[in-house]
């Protein structure tokens, strides 16, 4: 099952609000969600997230914000392998989709990851490679995204795992270690743009994945 609720239906739900002010919110965010949509421009997406950061009282609960944010840079990144890589044909893009991790005889065990890349396998994907992205990486997440790789792993060794962060709020020796378990780490920051990178990577691992 993809990505159900996405930045346009966060962003339609305040356009709805019978408060004036959210709506007029609603309308710029979609203006903007419209443009980086667009361009693909880092700068465009961090103008659209900083709106949203200003705006938090306004957007209201705090899941309601942090979710907002959090699918708003996982289609940000999907977006992006979509428009500037090549996928082999026998392979798809997925977001927000379950990954078989396990299986055993007639049992299964998926888990879901942001962004994937692979083949569907009944209900799930069969990954080639996963992307775990965060808008705000701290030593919590990192450590989640770090055991679900390590699952992955178990099943599939040559599955390659990418952490995709914009912030980070930790310490950077973890950032560091985390290298063992993390095929690549790259941030998406004005700061520190590795969007290059993360792409020449991508494209990488699809023309091995796709020669074997």
């Amino acid at each position: 099952m993809p990505r159900l609720k996405t930045a346009i239906a966060y962003i339609n739900q305040l356009c709805s609000s019978p408060n004036i002010e959210k709506r007029q919110l609603g309308l710029k965010l979609k203006a903007q969600y419209a443009t980086w949509v667009r361009t693909l421009n880092l700068q465009d997406f961090v103008i659209f997230n900083e709106t949203i950061e200003k705006n938090k009282a306004q957007i209201g609960a705090a899941q309601f914000f942090g979710k907002f944010r959090a699918y708003s840079f996982e289609e940000y990144v999907y977006r992006l392998l979509q428009s500037k890589i090549r996928i082999p044909e026998t392979l798809q893009l997925f977001w927000g989709e379950k990954c078989l991790v396990w299986e055993k005889g007639d049992k299964r065990y998926a888990m879901e990851f942001d962004v994937s890349i692979g083949k569907r396998k009944d209900y799930f994907v069969e990954p080639k490679a996963v992307f775990d992205v965060k808008i705000e990486l701290d030593s919590a997440r990192l450590k989640t995204a770090l055991a679900s790789f390590t699952i992955l792993k178990e099943r599939d060794r040559k599955a390659k795992c990418v952490l995709v962060y914009a912030f980070k709020e930790l310490d950077p020796v973890l950032l560091e270690l985390a290298m063992r378990w993390a095929d690549g780490i790259f941030q998406f920051s004005l700061e520190n743009d590795e969007r290059a990178s993360f792409l020449r990577y991508a494209t990488e691992c699809l023309e091995e994945k796709h020669a074997s």
